[in-house]
């Protein structure tokens, strides 16, 4: 190293030790743990942590090789998406995914499953050059044989082609409730696929094993590897059974995992997935084979309300993807919880990878990670988490009678009930729906392309499906409902100068902003009776009365009072004076707002008060 770069002597360095005092210090006699944190699955997040000893780096990509950029293709009309896939991969993208129509992962739109439409979609498209994913969903055998007679057509060599066909009867089944005409029966459709795909020269992967479904429908990152490692034995055990050796059947099978702007969770939830691979094939007495991971941004922390901020989402999900070694990865565009995406959002999508490719070069190290002392132990406990809960659906049966016998439905139930108090409390902020909402926003275009009808499924055997649910949907239904409602409005009786009142008037703002509550008035008041003519000629139904505790103790009652007799329907207090709460609420306050309270809980009462008419989530 140049001595230039040598900072040690420059810099006195500290031990573990050492911070953990400064810490004890300013907690002023509170224990370290006061502030820890908690995942939505119980593991606890230490504030400070040693480095990892005897850690290596994990077995991922080959080394010094980039991610594979890909790209969706899911225009319903077969010559739109041609022109799709064309443009992607003129600039920068060099894997195509395919979702086909009814596949959920299409997100109501993608192309048909047949020959004709794959020789449109895929005209002029060089694929002895380039990566393709097929996600055919309940169609999946229909896609795959589909895209196999387009190569014969073309003449194409089957065996040069990378190809992975994302068939994944258990994933369905376990978004859809339904599989035709139960497990053996659709397992045996799958081999004969596969077998008859291989005759064809095709290498695969054939399978995938997706945690799509689990995750969209709020699933930890533990119950989705869980679920992800349960069905990669399932599969395994079939193609086993139908004369696959053990090799053989594992190299067809790839993983599809999704990545969100919790960077760390999903950064050591890809990493995690490499050790349950190893330690699966460890304990099966397997020679180890590579295992491909392709990664998606996540779904369910898509926004419909300022949807520009995905983007930010997207970025942090992208780059713990790269740095936890997927080796392809698909962002979706910014504005698809909208409607088909245009040809900006693509390309900011695609535009992202390669800049963290190209400028970041996030993928000439393997594993950087490696050796974080908390990378490394949420790594651990993830993957042990994760093993514990394969065992459970193990002990029901497999995947699938643990489908059928409600045991994901139940536990990831538990995990989206702890999710929501957080998203409630705004304990888990998001930006720009319950956090520094943006109630003027403008609109995000999209393509006039109305989403395809949901495909009539089969009767067979039958689970309860899993729902899709994003994150900020009671946001979003509140948002829509007042803005339905013709944007009512809340007045903000600020108490003090404006040094006294800007600070909780921001984070009042905030509040009520979340659910499309517009605020009213920056002013100061020092008496009553000046707001309330304010108020009257605001026309607004309710009040907030914003200032500093010590205000609330001088003038809080006289404001309260003054405004509820001016015939504010609610009357808020934004903070949480206790020792003046019960005074405040017998002059008429009906409720406070500060940090930590039921936000929803709050905003839909305030939404009922004023008669607006709940939306339906979604």
């Amino acid at each position: 190293m140049s001595e230039a770069l040598r900072i040690t002597e420059t810099f006195p360095g500290y031990s573990h030790d050492d911070w953990v005092a400064v810490v004890e210090k300013a907690l002023k006699g509170q224990p370290l743990s006061r502030i820890s944190t908690k995942t939505i699955d119980g593991t606890e997040i230490d504030p400070i942590y040693e480095r990892a000893t005897g850690k290596a780096p994990l077995a991922m990509r080959p080394e010094d090789t980039p991610w594979a950029v890909c790209q969706r293709v899911d225009h319903p009309d077969a010559e739109k998406a041609n022109e799709q896939a064309l443009i992607d991969l003129s600039n920068g993208a060099n894997m195509l995914c395919i979702p086909f129509a009814g596949c959920a992962s299409a997100r109501g739109f993608g192309i048909k499953a047949d020959k004709d439409t794959l020789a449109k979609v895929l005209d002029e498209v060089l694929l002895d050059l380039i990566s393709v994913r097929l996600e055919g969903g309940v169609t999946g055998r229909a896609a795959a044989s589909a895209f196999a007679d387009f190569v014969a057509d073309k003449g194409l060599d089957a065996s040069k082609l990378n190809v992975a066909f994302g068939l994944d009867p258990i994933g369905n089944f376990a978004s859809t409730g339904k599989m035709a005409p139960d497990w053996a029966g659709r397992a045996a459709a799958m081999v004969e696929t596969i077998k008859d795909l291989k005759a064809k020269g095709f290498k695969g992967p054939f399978i995938t094993a997706d945690g799509r479904p689990y995750h969209d429908a709020g699933a930890t990152e533990a119950q989705e590897l869980g679920a992800v490692i349960a069905t990669i034995v399932a599969y395994w055990r079939v193609l086993e059974e139908a004369g696959f050796t053990a090799s053989e059947a594992l190299a067809a099978i790839d993983v599809t995992l999704p990545v969100e702007a919790n960077q760390f969770g999903s950064l050591c939830k890809l990493r995690a997935m490499r050790v349950l691979w190893a330690n699966l094939l460890s304990a099966a007495g397997v020679d180890f084979i590579p295992l491909t991971i392709h990664a998606e941004t996540s779904w369910a922390m898509m926004t419909k309300l300022d949807p520009a901020v995905n983007m930010l989402r997207a970025t942090t999900a992208t780059f713990a993807a790269g740095v936890g070694g997927a080796d392809s990865l698909c962002v979706l565009p910014y504005s698809l919880a909208l409607g088909l995406p245009n040809g900006l959002t693509r390309r900011i999508a695609r535009n992202l990878q390669t800049m963290l490719i190209e400028e970041s070069n996030l993928y000439r190290v393997t594993d950087p990670a490696a050796g974080s002392g908390y990378v490394e132990a949420l790594t651990d406990e993830e993957g042990e988490k994760a093993w514990a809960f394969f065992q459970q659906i193990e002990k029901a049966g497999g995947i699938v009678e643990a489908l059928k016998a409600n045991v994901l439905v139940d536990a990831i139930a538990e995990s989206n009930k702890t999710r929501a108090a957080l998203i409630a409390k705004r304990k888990n902020a998001l930006t720009g729906a319950s956090a520094f909402p943006n109630i003027a926003e403008g609109e995000t275009k999209v393509l006039d392309v109305a989403p395809l009808p949901a495909p009539e499924l089969v009767e067979g055997e039958s689970c309860t499906p899993l729902k899709v649910v994003r994150y900020s949907e009671p946001y979003e239904a509140l948002r829509f409902a007042a803005k339905a409602a013709g944007e009512p409005t809340v007045f903000f009786a600020n108490l003090g100068r404006i040094a006294d009142f800007t600070a909780r008037a921001t984070w009042t703002k905030n509040f009520f902003e979340a659910g499309g509550i517009k605020s009213l008035s920056d002013k100061g008041y020092s008496e009553p009776e000046a707001a309330v003519a304010d108020y009257k000629a605001s026309g607004a139904s309710i009040v907030a009365i914003v200032g500093p505790d010590g205000l609330y103790e001088e003038n809080g009652v006289a404001f309260a009072k003054a405004l509820k007799e001016a015939g504010a329907k609610m009357v808020y207090i934004a903070g949480r004076p206790k020792d003046l709460m019960d005074a405040l609420s017998a002059a008429g306050v009906d409720a406070f707002a500060f940090e930590g309270c039921d936000v929803l809980a709050e905003l839909s009462k305030i939404h009922a008060e004023l008669g607006i008419a709940p939306l339906a989530q979604g």
